[in-house]
């Protein structure tokens, strides 16, 4: 089944597919191919986003020495898979017969059906599992947070230019997943400390970029489909971004240089500037459109090198 899927995906982007050396062999090519299958599988079905949550989580609880438990990891996998499963197939019945739409959600059209079903599915099982594993706290300020992003998508869904206009997709992404990753961690703390507000805006920074870039490479089939970015509303700024990124390096270069002067190993540090010159190294590639984008959110496992290294 899911070889299938992928198959169909490909076949749908196979014309801006990598180039390869004439002198790679069959076997290399099927390997490239099949990864290249798997990776815009993954993106496509929305798997990608839960998994990066569930690593900066995995990162946040090592240098916080929060209590994180298996079910916190399960939480915040559902519930942002059904964050962006939800925004997919909500633009998915917002512009079903719109051309030239990203294979994401190509896919989410074709599949809307099947999807629909394990969204809800997937929703009802999620509400019964933290509600008996999580703390009333928790559960108060998860509903907060909740009532929040349903308000936005519903303004994105029914006045989109007016709700994208007011709070950009690209920041507000950013903000989720900063929220939804720290979360579990913050409610266990009795106080916030300066460190925790500058890895809560360091993150959300990243995440924000990270989406900038790809609505910069997206932007030819934004404006086909009607898609509201914040580059679809401002073209003009789209040459700023890659100054904004490096400012951005420069800033964790001395971030991490602190940290280490002050005997710390700067695990947050160093995994956030590594994704940043990801970004940017995969901002100046020469790779396809349709690439792009999906590698973009593997450039944020970088918390996996580092904290395999302490």
């Amino acid at each position: 089944m899911l070889s299938k899927l992928s198959s169909r995906i490909f076949e749908r982007t196979s014309h801006a597919s990598l180039s390869c050396p004439v002198a790679e062999t069959q076997g290399e090519n099927h390997v490239g191919t099949s990864l290249e299958k798997a990776i815009l599988l993954a993106n496509s079905t929305s798997l990608d986003a839960p998994f990066v949550g569930v690593i900066w989580l995995w990162c946040f609880s090592h240098f916080y020495s929060s209590s994180i438990e298996i079910h916190h990891y399960l939480i915040l996998f559902s519930v942002t898979w059904l964050s962006y499963a939800g925004d997919r197939l909500l633009d998915s019945i917002r512009m079903p017969a719109a051309l030239a739409k990203p294979h994401r959600h190509v896919f989410s059209t074709i599949y809307f059906k099947p999807l629909i079903f394990t969204w809800v599915l997937v929703a009802v099982l999620s509400i019964l599992y933290l509600l008996h594993f999580l703390s009333r706290a928790e559960i108060g300020w998860g509903i907060c947070l909740l009532v929040l992003l349903s308000i936005y998508f519903l303004g994105c869904f029914y006045i989109p230019r007016l709700a994208r206009g007011l709070l950009p997709r690209e920041l507000l992404v950013g903000l989720f997943f900063s929220s939804a990753t720290h979360f579990f961690v913050l409610v266990q703390m009795s106080h916030w400390s300066f460190y925790s507000v500058w890895t809560f805006v360091c993150f959300m920074s990243l995440c924000s970029l990270n989406c900038l870039l790809i609505s910069r490479w997206e932007l030819s089939s934004d404006k086909q489909v009607g898609e509201i970015t914040f580059f679809t509303t401002k073209p003009d700024q789209m040459h700023r971004l890659r100054p904004v990124l490096i400012l951005f390096i420069g800033m964790q270069v001395i971030a991490c240089s602190t940290v280490i002067f002050a005997g710390r190993i700067p695990v947050f540090e160093m995994s956030v500037l590594s994704s940043a010159i990801l970004l940017l190294v995969l901002d100046r590639s020469s790779l396809g459109s349709h690439l792009k984008p999906v590698l973009a959110d593997f450039a944020l496992f970088t918390p996996c090198v580092f904290l395999s290294l302490v």
